[in-house]
């Protein structure tokens, strides 16, 4: 019988270790059995993510905490040789996915460092030392880059030849091009990247990887991951981030320092060394190789994976069902709890404390609401995420590492001032899990009367309605600083006077520039701390770790809105809003603004007499009886339920003003061109011409049952039916008088889409502008 350590070997390692297995001469082979290579876009990002994060939080920490932990590679030594290949062949048990992927960035990455080293210029003031330790640093980290997806067999004393480091069963890896054979995309794909390595060409064009769904998949990821790194100097792209830009300033950290693997070696004298960096942080030219040369660095000896060899294959799968069936990891929460107890037992005793009755109250909102290990590990992470930005204004990522982190740090820092500090913290923590509950998910949303009167409680629920449909959960930290459990008994006005003001910021700000547009940058912004002599666009609305930062004032935190505004938009007049957003295609970008848009304009208003399929808000009495549709009942109900275009999304052959309305591909998208309807109506007339869809307009709109009967029969004649939910609707007397003002259009063409617009968005700035102003 075995013993235990001869059964496996297991160890991390990182992409370039593991590459160099077998002093550099091991190639992985894909099984037969294996599926394949099929990872999504999500875990692509996720990866890319994590790993920046990694690189960013190398800047604080040399410890395990700057490391980027990608899971678990399960190889086994493989008994059967490939006939002409010399190397040693270890098949992929489990971690194909991954390992193709770091593969596919090392290419990605090398080409993007060779790209960056052929476009920067040198200074002339440069020391011409440091320019050649510098040409050096690329020169070793091109060759570690391709060395993860490219190995070396010798075939003569004096002469190598590359293999792939992947292949799948089936591909031959030959001692020279007429021995080695390729049918796998992911062969082909690394056999064309040898060959460009040693050529002079800098853009990488991968050779015919098949017809397959699997070369279609590697091809595509490629060009993702591409694009991915093409970000890592655009300091806009991360904006719309978790992820923060590395700054070429941390190169003076040991830490960071440690990543240039030839400083020693080539320039000897520490105060040089010190020279050379500054050389490096001085001139921002070369800021973009030197980034990209340390996040190479980083990639190639900072990701860890965790590397389990052995001769037994029975045992390799048996690890893999262990490793497999052992659920989700703890949560950043429940490795602090720990922390806490161990905290309180050295006081008064953790049982029955405040920090008792908030992990009471975490579990309540957490624990007992998702048995699912992974969704409560996906909320806890989202959770993290807005505390972090609450308590700090820190931007910090859903990498469980970087969470576990901030939660340890943040703890101690509050325990250091004592029992009171802490026991904030973990109440923090705790009000905010209730917050996201009750102001953020639906089924908590319909409950907010235990927090507001009965008076208020509507106009509220139809806001964080909006909010949360607009999946913008990082105005949750700006919320939260204004919100307690006891609402009722004060400071209820000023939560929904905050919450007033940054729906009118969300509304105006996202309607103007279409897309999300640095929006979150925005909402960091507000609480970030403003250090120093500060920055003109922070506005420190953070708690901090004592929760004794100030709160902003109402008025205080619309003047930053205000500031924002400005600063995207350039101006805060309406009428050149209403012309940008009136320009936007909004239907693309974001469906739930245009539903809330169309109430709002329409929102006790009346059709406009001089300006068919336009509405009119001035000399109209307020009244609840009178088009109410901004209340919480409307939006979540059916009969405005879904957006839809009135002259057709797809260019249709005959029936519409074509030349006008698809002149190009905004218009039809705009405000203009869209209605709100019972889901998915609008389906029942597609592409007919306006003549029959007005008839089908004017059956829901009559106001009398004889009339309405006379339209739908009209409208039957000429071909068009009615879903059973919307002839139910119309035979229970509903009328749709959101579409009151089509009803006298006769002609609908771009003329009258760019006026609707520009109708809608002046009347939804009417309404929310106030208040911010």
């Amino acid at each position: 019988m075995k013993k235990v350590e001869d059964l496996f070997k297991a160890r991390a390692s990182s992409p370039l270790e593991t590459a160099m297995l077998y002093d550099g001469r091991v190639g992985f082979t894909i099984p037969e059995y294996q599926r394949e290579y099929d990872w999504s876009e999500d875990n692509i990002t996720r990866l890319y993510y994590d790993t920046l994060n990694g690189f960013q939080r190398l800047s604080d920490s040399a410890g395990a905490n700057a490391f980027t932990f990608l899971g678990t590679l399960i190889l086994v030594e493989e008994e059967t040789k490939e006939e002409e290949f010399s190397g040693v062949s270890v098949a992929v048990v489990d971690g194909q996915q991954r390992l193709t992927t770091l593969t596919l960035f090392a290419c990605a990455l090398s080409e993007a460092l060779r790209r960056q080293l052929k476009e920067t210029e040198f200074p002339s003031s440069v020391d011409i030392n440091v320019k050649k330790w510098l040409e050096e640093e690329v020169k070793v980290r091109l060759y570690a880059l391709y060395e993860c997806a490219i190995g070396s067999q010798r075939v003569s004393p004096k002469e190598t030849f590359p293999f792939p480091r992947i292949v799948r069963r089936g591909d031959a890896r030959g001692r020279s091009k007429s021995s080695s054979d390729y049918q796998s995309p992911v062969g082909r794909f690394l056999e064309g990247f040898a060959d460009y390595f040693d050529s002079d060409k800098i853009e990488y064009m991968p050779p015919a990887l098949g017809t397959g769904t699997d070369a279609g998949k590697l091809a595509r990821n490629y060009q993702l991951i591409r694009g991915l790194i093409g970000n890592l100097n655009d300091l806009d792209w991360y904006e719309d981030t978790e992820c923060e830009q590395f700054e070429i300033g941390w190169a003076r950290r040991t830490q960071c320092r440690n990543l240039f693997e030839r400083l020693p070696d080539y320039i000897k004298d520490e105060g040089d060394r010190n020279r050379a960096i500054e050389d490096l942080v001085k001139h921002t030219e070369l800021h973009p190789l030197v980034r990209t040369l340390l996040f190479a660095s980083y990639f190639c000896s900072c990701i860890v994976l965790t590397r389990v060899t052995t001769e037994d294959e029975s045992a390799a799968f048996d690890i893999f069902d262990a490793l497999n069936t052992t659920g989700e990891p703890l949560t950043a929460l429940e490795t602090l709890k720990p922390r806490v107890i161990n905290f309180e037992n050295k006081k008064s005793g953790y049982a029955g404390s405040l920090s008792d009755l908030a992990f009471g109250t975490i579990n309540k909102n957490l624990d007992q609401r998702f048995s699912d290990t992974s969704k409560k590990q996906a909320e806890t992470k989202d959770l993290i995420v807005t505390f972090a930005l609450y308590l700090e204004g820190k931007k910090l990522s859903k990498d469980l590492a970087a969470q576990r982190n901030f939660l340890r740090q943040s703890y101690d820092g509050a325990a250091k001032n004592g029992a009171g500090s802490a026991r904030r913290f973990v109440q923090a923590i705790a009000d905010s899990a209730a917050f996201r509950r009750f102001y953020w998910e639906q089924d908590g949303i319909e409950e907010l009367g235990r927090f507001h009167k009965s008076e208020t409680v509507d106009e509220v629920q139809l806001l964080v309605s909006l909010i949360s449909a607009m999946k913008t959960s990082l105005a949750l930290p700006i919320l939260a600083r204004y919100w307690t459990p006891d609402l009722k008994l004060g400071g209820e006005a000023r939560f929904i006077e905050v919450l007033k003001a940054l729906t009118a910021f969300l509304v105006l700000r996202r309607a103007a520039t279409g897309g999300t547009a640095g929006i979150d940058s925005d909402f960091r912004a507000v609480m970030a701390p403003i250090v120093g002599h500060g920055s003109s666009r922070k506005f420190s609305l953070c708690a901090g770790v004592d929760h004794a930062n100030t709160l902003l004032s109402p008025e205080e935190l619309k003047d930053a809105f205000k500031v924002l505004l400005r600063h995207k938009l350039k101006t805060l007049a309406k009428e050149s809003w209403t012309d940008q957003t009136a320009a936007n295609p909004l239907y693309e970008q974001s469906r739930e603004l245009v539903r809330f848009m169309l109430l709002t304009a329409a929102h006790q208003a009346m059709p406009a007499d001089a300006a068919p399929g336009l509405w009119n808000k001035a000399g109209v009495k307020a009244s609840a009886h009178t088009n109410y549709f901004l209340n919480y009942k409307t939006w979540r109900g059916s009969h405005y339920a879904t957006v839809e275009h009135i002259a057709p999304e797809t260019v249709p052959k005959h029936g519409w003003d074509i030349a006008g309305l698809y002149k190009d591909n905004i218009l039809r998208h705009s405000l203009g061109n869209l209605i709100l309807l019972p889901a998915k109506e609008n389906s029942a007339i597609g592409s007919d011409s306006w003549e029959k869809k007005r008839k089908f307009y004017l059956a829901l709109t009559e106001t009398s049952v004889a009339d309405q009967a006379k339209r739908i029969e009209e409208a039957k004649a000429a071909g068009i039916s009615f879903s059973k939910s919307t002839e139910k609707l119309l035979s229970d007397g509903t009328r749709l008088s959101l579409l009151d003002p089509l009803r006298t259009v006769e002609a609908w063409n771009g003329d009258t889409v760019v006026a609707r617009s520009k109708n809608i968005a002046g009347l939804c700035w009417d309404h929310v502008w106030p208040w911010l102003n």
